[in-house]
């Protein structure tokens, strides 16, 4: 087991959310580019820490372009680019680096801290149906790349942008059955859990806040102060 798979194991689900919660207030109340910018490039680190060097990178390079456009490029009337849709990358994409680090835990781990809230039993289905099919579907989403391949249909990326009516056809329709069939399985498998059960459930995985959940966010929040004084 690599040293970034042990790290990421120790991350809870309470300190995932809370981490995403934080990015979401400091997405909404930061002053400050600079403080905005630092915030992004901590959860870069983090990302890179935990395993997703190539995920972080390439959201700092987003970032980056965003940050300059609208800055440089924008004032002087050069609107290639919508500034509408800049300006919310450059939000969101905050709040998006966080989620995603909540996706790559265990969904359990997620579920267990939703369980414990005080959250009704249709709303907590759900979120469970959310958490369980959008990784699953992924891994679908890999799959039908990596079958593409191997059978010589992607041979680079501007071929596919080039021929869009068969990208349909090889990604987009295998993805609909699949999506159906993964449906199908994650019912029976949460009816064999016994979610239909009434009362509290219980989870394998634990809520308590870990120390590397504690440092992380003992850290953002500075930073969430920093940006918004």
């Amino acid at each position: 087991m690599r040293k970034s798979e042990i790290r990421l194991k120790k991350l809870s689900g309470t300190g995932c959310l809370l981490l995403t919660a934080l990015a979401c207030l400091v997405s909404i109340f930061s002053k400050s580019y600079s403080m905005h910018a630092l915030f992004v490039i901590w959860m870069a680190v983090l990302l890179a820490y935990f395993g997703f060097l190539k995920q972080g990178l390439l959201y700092l390079f987003v970032y980056g372009f965003t940050a300059v456009w609208l800055m440089v490029a924008v004032p002087k009337g050069i609107f290639i680019f919508s500034p509408m849709l800049l300006g919310m990358i450059y939000k969101y994409i905050v709040p998006i680096m966080a989620a995603y680090l909540s996706f790559k835990i265990p969904s359990g781990k997620l579920i267990a801290v939703f369980q414990k809230c005080a959250i009704p039993q249709n709303i907590l289905l759900i979120l469970v149906i959310i958490i369980r099919f959008i990784p699953t579907i992924s891994g679908e989403i890999k799959a039908i790349h990596e079958a593409m391949r191997v059978r010589g249909f992607v041979r680079n990326g501007w071929n596919t942008f080039l021929h869009p009516l068969k990208l349909m056809e090889y990604v987009v329709v295998p993805l609909i059955f699949r999506s159906i069939k993964v449906a199908d399985e994650l019912a029976a498998a949460s009816i064999a859990r016994g979610i239909e059960k009434p009362g509290r459930k219980q989870s394998y995985y634990q809520t308590n806040v870990s120390k590397t959940d504690l440092i992380i966010l003992a850290i953002s929040s500075c930073l969430l102060i920093l940006s918004v004084i």
